[in-house]
């Protein structure tokens, strides 16, 4: 569950914070402070998966890019979001790894809690569009399923629990969305 905090700040005020206390995380939406609890487990190994994927996918000699679990994202002048996971293409020119934020990631993947699935759909799927991702996916965990969102309004894809999940942006790259909840 999220929520916001009274004070407004700047992006520059919000990455000179201090690191988060251990079981909160934090974000900026339109210079609102936006607190989050640690996701549960079932949230975790989920993004443990999808992780593990990808990755292996990236090493492949069909892959390549760089796949992160959350890093301060930038996706407007005051709002830094930190996705679940991004893939960057490997011929994207990225940042330094010690920057921060980062620009938003070709694909996004964000999996969602019962507590944080509106938040994500509403909110954020629209903002990392808008910042340039090319397609995004809105994992559930419960119900469970996904949602891939290509960027341009280019089209939208449900996929069921007994589904796969595959991208034009990872051409090879298939998991079964049963292997990503089991």
């Amino acid at each position: 569950m999220s929520a916001p905090i009274a004070a407004r700040f700047t992006r520059d005020e919000y990455l000179r914070l201090p690191e988060s206390p251990p079981g909160v995380r934090y974000e900026l939406l339109d210079g609102e402070l936006v607190t989050m609890n640690d996701p549960l487990p079932v949230h975790q190994l989920a993004v443990q998966q999808l992780l593990l994927a990808l990755a292996s996918w990236c090493r492949s000699p069909r892959g390549h890019g760089l796949v992160l679990l959350p890093i301060d994202t930038e996706v407007g002048e005051t709002s830094i979001l930190g996705p679940d996971l991004q893939w960057y293409d490997g011929a994207r020119e990225l940042p330094s790894r010690a920057e921060r934020p980062w620009p938003v990631g070709d694909l996004v993947v964000e999996v969602a809690s019962p507590s944080t699935a509106r938040y994500d759909a509403e909110v954020k799927l629209s903002r990392y569009l808008a910042a340039g991702a090319r397609e995004v996916w809105l994992v559930r965990t419960d119900p469970p399923g996904a949602r891939l969102v290509r960027g341009g309004g280019a089209s939208s894809e449900d996929v069921g629990s007994d589904g796969t999940l595959r991208s034009p942006l990872l051409p090879g790259f298939e998991l079964p969305l049963a292997d990503v909840l089991r």
